[in-house]
């Protein structure tokens, strides 16, 4: 008969082997090859901007909005758009809750997460950019926080926006 300490060794590696096989399981493919000189125009200045509020929707009786929460601008390109169609089901306008798990892709690369534009929402759940170059955008807003047990809860918002030169585009989600 094997030792307790044995045992405990075989289980906590067949554990680590399930956590892992199951992560890998989780990973969504993305066909479409990211290239970041498709997108780097997001770093050029221009004379738009983009402003608005939002509003997660987490059930018919309860909402949350962005103040505090993180808002990005990544710009529409092919590896873009199939990853946002996999995580909201459309490229225009959609939500997602972390209680329904979210994708996560492969290949996801580093410059993908780099090439945007941040900020965040303030106390009234008003967003800014400023001095933008024209282009598509996805405005998205991360509405996520730790619940009472240390699991990721609520959800994130996005809405494309075709951008033209010299325009201040309002977004206001609520969803």
């Amino acid at each position: 008969m094997k030792s307790p300490t044995a045992l405990a060794t075989v289980a906590a590696t067949l554990i680590a082997l399930l956590t892992i096989n199951t992560q890998a399981a989780d990973l969504v493919p993305v066909k479409s090859q990211f290239n970041a000189d498709e997108i780097k125009w997001i770093q050029s200045n221009g004379n738009s901007s983009i402003s608005g509020a939002a509003f997660l929707q987490l059930n018919e009786k309860e909402q949350k909005g962005c103040s505090g929460f993180g808002v990005e601008l990544l710009p529409v390109a092919d590896y873009s758009n199939e990853r946002i169609l996999k995580i909201y089901g459309n490229n225009s306008l959609g939500k997602v809750l972390m209680k329904n798990n979210p994708p996560k892709f492969t290949p996801d690369p580093k410059e993908y997460h780099e090439l945007v534009r941040k900020s965040q929402c303030d106390e009234k759940n008003q967003f800014s950019f400023k001095d933008l170059p024209a282009g598509e955008y996805y405005v998205i807003f991360f509405i996520i926080w730790k619940n009472e047990v240390g699991v990721d809860d609520g959800g994130a918002l996005m809405k494309r926006v075709s951008l033209k030169a010299g325009e201040n585009a309002i977004v206001q989600i609520n969803k």
